[in-house]
């Protein structure tokens, strides 16, 4: 098996660098603070930068099925679930994973009530509350 020194980096999950330089074939290898694997940001700073790319890919794949959620000839059961199966599941991607803090979980339920205010066409100046919209 062979390393490629291009391709490789180095993260760490200490505070401090690493004090002794790591080698390959001669090459020294980056020091990194977040890298993409497997679709997923793994970072130094948590799970906040993987949620908020979540988040970032929701609002995409929700403006793309703007003709569904605009669609009278679709139920609004038939949209919810529409939504929970082709949206949700790519934010719920590895989720298993993120540690939540008190602002991640309140990016999420501010997320969750955006996508169910898109796709009933509720605007936020028709002050309805989020038990309402539930």
């Amino acid at each position: 098996m062979e390393i490629s020194a291009e391709k490789t980096k180095i993260m760490t999950n200490s505070k401090e660098s690493p004090k002794k330089e790591i080698k390959v074939n001669g090459q020294i290898l980056e020091s990194v603070t977040k890298f993409k694997y497997l679709g997923s940001i793994i970072s130094d700073e948590g799970s906040k930068p993987e949620i908020l790319s979540r988040i970032a890919q929701i609002t995409a794949a929700l403006t793309k099925l703007k003709s569904i959620w605009n669609n009278k000839n679709i139920a609004i059961s038939s949209n919810i679930r529409l939504l929970r199966f082709l949206v949700m599941s790519i934010f719920l991607y590895a989720c298993e994973s993120w540690n939540l803090t008190a602002d991640s979980e309140r990016r999420i339920r501010a997320m969750e009530m955006r996508c169910y205010r898109r796709l009933l066409g509720i605007s936020y100046k028709d002050h309805i509350t989020n038990e309402e919209v539930r």
